[in-house]
């Protein structure tokens, strides 16, 4: 059963960032939807789970991205991870813990991706790294708010779907 729950998620995560994320936008700018799936699997299933989720998404994103390939797996296991590794500190039903950590996820996002674009630049068409546009603002304003409804949604899915226990303890 948790693995049918996983794949679902994955697939419809997949589907809401690169086909409809479009159509969820404001000024062109749409909710990092795969960022907040991961913090919520580190907040309520572990470090493991986030980390091989992460691995998943950011491989995908790289894969359609035209940017430095890696980039964005590497960035989504490591938020993943150490989310993860802090997630029993987390009050994760509170909806003011899950707006801090989004929005952290999300700062530290840029910031990871800004050194590596820094570090590789080639084949990256976006701004300058460390520059922060009033895109890059938007987009994490909009995913931290947005954050506490997908958040309100995963749980119950997660519920119906999923034992109370860690999906770390599947891979021991």
């Amino acid at each position: 059963m948790s693995g049918t729950f996983y794949l679902l998620f994955f697939i419809c995560f997949c589907l809401i960032q690169f086909f409809f994320g479009q159509y969820l936008s404001i000024k062109n700018v749409f909710p990092n939807f795969i960022l907040i799936a991961i913090v919520f699997l580190a907040l309520s299933r572990g470090q493991l789970s986030a980390l091989v989720m992460g691995f998943f998404f950011g491989l995908v994103w790289d894969v359609f991205s035209t940017d430095v390939v890696g980039s964005r797996t590497i960035m989504f296991m490591a938020i993943g991870y150490f989310i993860g590794m802090f997630s029993k500190s987390f009050d994760k039903d509170q909806i003011s813990t899950q707006i801090v950590v989004v929005f952290l996820a999300n700062v530290f996002y840029w910031i990871g991706f800004s050194f590596i674009v820094l570090i590789f630049p080639e084949g990256y068409g976006g701004p300058a790294p460390f520059v922060l546009t009033l895109a890059t603002i938007l987009k994490i304003v909009l995913t931290t708010l947005i954050s506490p409804v997908v958040f309100f949604v995963l749980n119950i899915a997660r519920d119906m779907f999923l034992p109370h226990h860690s999906f770390d303890k599947d891979f021991a």
